[in-house]
């Protein structure tokens, strides 16, 4: 989910957010590098300061050395001090990182200098106003570049001055205590006489190499960090695009695979897939319903284990990696678990990667019993519709001929009054041509087209007329009947006499199969499509090889039978739209289901 949640993430928001980290990795640049330089300027100040705090340290211990037990400060000239000046300014010659020390006046001459040319020169108008604004303040500094030249210069007031005892003085004493603390230097003592009314100032300039460095260093650091919020940018919207880009790609693979999960769980095909150790990876729900087997028991478990034998052996003899049949095909009738027997079009493929590995194996189920079931009753209905254009030709040419047979038997009956025997015989040649003839009359009854008379009727009525005819029979031969009839059932539109007709052949069948007696059950029901009903007998059943001729004319299992009932019934169902099925085995009776649907004017 958080992955899903960042891959969301609009572009415009990363790169307001790198817009927002360059600002901030840039103030922080900027202030870094400014404080670099406040930093590198205050030690330079520091140093500058300190150079000059040694050259008013110098003088000073010079100037005690050499000055001889003198009392009479008044007559020390301005020019004594400076030698001693020029002296530690001497000294200093040897710092690399010092370019220059030089003490000038007030009028700009310089007095003493680390090079002695400099001596007695006056300085440039620029360098003046830099040393003048120290006048009268504590100090000043810059950066002076001049051409390919660049120091650290400061500046600073200069008062020479003596701190404690004069030197040589017999008497020990002390300056004057209203002589004190009168420079710029804390805790000093009074200036030196020629040195109180004139305006001293020291100049340092420094090299800049050390602050040179640092900066760059800062500058430096600014560069590789841009570079790396470059990276860092470019990696992120590199990053989210291809984020963006795989979750386009797995969106459209989601696409794909629940396309392909309805596509496949729609086929009105069952699919059986399973990968290459032979575990079954896809089951759709046509296969759930042709095999009766719940998609969670098949999944990742072995065919073999899960599937009936008849179908995983049809399905291994045509799999493996070692099979490069393409499809193959082939028709099985087989028993599932609900105890249905079910015609199978089976069709195995082995399936391939792109580089032509063995993946896997697929088994496509087709559930061709209804196919079958329609092409055995079309071949019936073939059957019989040739087979009743024959009768009705056959019954049409044998009447005739049968009905000079009757009258010829009749006159033959006349003319011989007194001969019991010749009568007898005359007897029975008109009664089996009256068979004959009822029989021919059957035929055509079945082979001609029906002339229904629809009424709205119940069928639980037509079904208790049914019953109470053969009730009679029925008690006779000690059969127990039980029925279900719902009184308030849907009026339907049936003929009632063939209707009739179709119920008294289906319950004396019944009764003629349970010759020692036994139970004929009639149940019925109403559904959303129509009425349907059920007669089910406890007699000696129908051997399973008979069931699919039960329904054909002139099949019978009764010495006196014709075979024409079933086979009308069937055909009155039929032309009301309605359906007639038989189930029996052998010794376990017989089952005969009967559906009407209800009709629309």
């Amino acid at each position: 989910m958080m992955k899903r949640h960042l891959a969301s993430v609009s572009p415009w928001i990363l790169a307001a957010a790198c817009t927002l980290l360059t600002f901030i990795i840039g103030a922080f640049a900027v202030s870094n590098y400014n404080r670099e330089k406040e930093l590198m300027t205050e030690a330079l100040v520091q140093k500058g300061l300190s150079v000059i705090r040694f050259l008013d340290t110098g003088v000073r211990v010079s100037m005690r050395a050499g000055w001889q037990g003198r009392r009479d400060m008044s007559t020390q000239s301005a020019v004594d001090w400076v030698d001693h000046v020029q002296e530690v300014i001497n000294q200093l010659q040897e710092q690399s990182d010092i370019h220059f020390v030089e003490l000038l006046d007030s009028s700009g001459v310089v007095l003493a200098a680390t090079d002695s040319k400099r001596v007695g020169r006056k300085y440039d108008t620029d360098l003046e106003e830099f040393v003048q604004k120290s006048i009268g303040g504590d100090y000043v500094f810059r950066m002076h570049r001049e051409g390919s030249k660049q120091g650290f210069q400061i500046a600073r007031v200069f008062t020479p001055r003596l701190r404690g005892a004069f030197p040589g003085n017999p008497q020990n004493m002390r300056m004057p205590a209203h002589m004190h603390r009168g420079g710029n230097d804390a805790g000093s003592t009074p200036a030196l006489p020629g040195a109180v009314n004139k305006g001293f100032a020291i100049v340092v300039e420094l090299d800049l190499e050390a602050f040179d460095n640092a900066v760059a260093r800062q500058l430096w650091q600014i560069v590789i960090l841009s570079v790396v919020l470059l990276l860092v940018g470019v990696g992120g919207w590199l990053s989210l695009l291809t984020l963006q880009g795989f979750r386009g790609t797995q969106n459209r693979l989601q696409r794909v695979r629940a396309f392909n999960d309805m596509l496949v769980g729609s086929l009105p095909i069952g699919l059986i897939a399973t990968n290459s150790d032979g575990d079954v990876q896809i089951v759709n729900e046509a296969a759930e319903r042709i095999s009766g087997i719940k998609a969670e028991s098949l999944l990742n478990r072995k065919i073999e284990q899960v599937l009936p034998e008849e179908l995983y052996q049809n399905f291994l003899e045509h799999s493996g990696e070692d099979s490069h049949l393409g499809a193959r095909a082939a028709e099985r009738e087989i028993q599932f678990a609900d105890g249905q027997k079910r015609a199978l079009l089976l069709t195995a493929l082995t399936v391939a990667d792109s580089q032509g590995e063995f993946s896997g194996d697929v088994l496509l189920l087709q559930d061709i019993s209804e196919l079958r079931k329609l092409e055995g009753e079309l071949r019936r209905t073939e059957r019989l519709a040739a087979l009743g254009k024959m009768a009705a030709g056959v019954a049409h040419e044998l009447r005739n001929p049968l009905s000079s047979i009757k009258g010829l038997a009749l006159l033959l009956k006349g003319k011989v009054p007194e001969d019991e025997r010749g009568k007898e015989t005359a007897d029975i040649l008109v009664q089996e041509v009256e068979r004959l003839n009822r029989s021919i009359g059957e035929l055509l009854d079945y082979a001609r087209p029906g002339q229904l008379q629809f009424t709205a009727v119940r069928l639980s009525d037509v079904l208790n007329k049914a019953i109470s005819l053969v009730a009679v029979d029925a008690e006779a031969m000690s059969i127990k009947l039980t029925t279900d009839l719902p009184e308030s059932g849907d009026l339907i539109k049936l003929d009632e006499d063939k209707i009739n007709q179709v119920f008294l052949n289906l319950l004396l069948n019944a009764i003629q199969a349970m010759p020692d007696g036994g139970e004929l059950t009639i149940t019925m029901a109403t559904e959303a499509a129509g009425v349907g009903c059920e007669i089910e007998d406890s007699g000696i059943g129908v051997a399973e090889e008979n069931l699919s001729k039960v329904f054909d004319p002139y099949f019978t299992t009764k010495s006196d039978g014709t075979g024409l009932g079933l086979a009308l019934s069937a055909k009155i169902v039929e032309e009301h739209g309605g359906t007639i099925t038989m189930s029996s085995g052998e010794g376990e009776g017989t089952c005969v289901k009967l559906f009407f649907p209800f009709k629309n004017d």
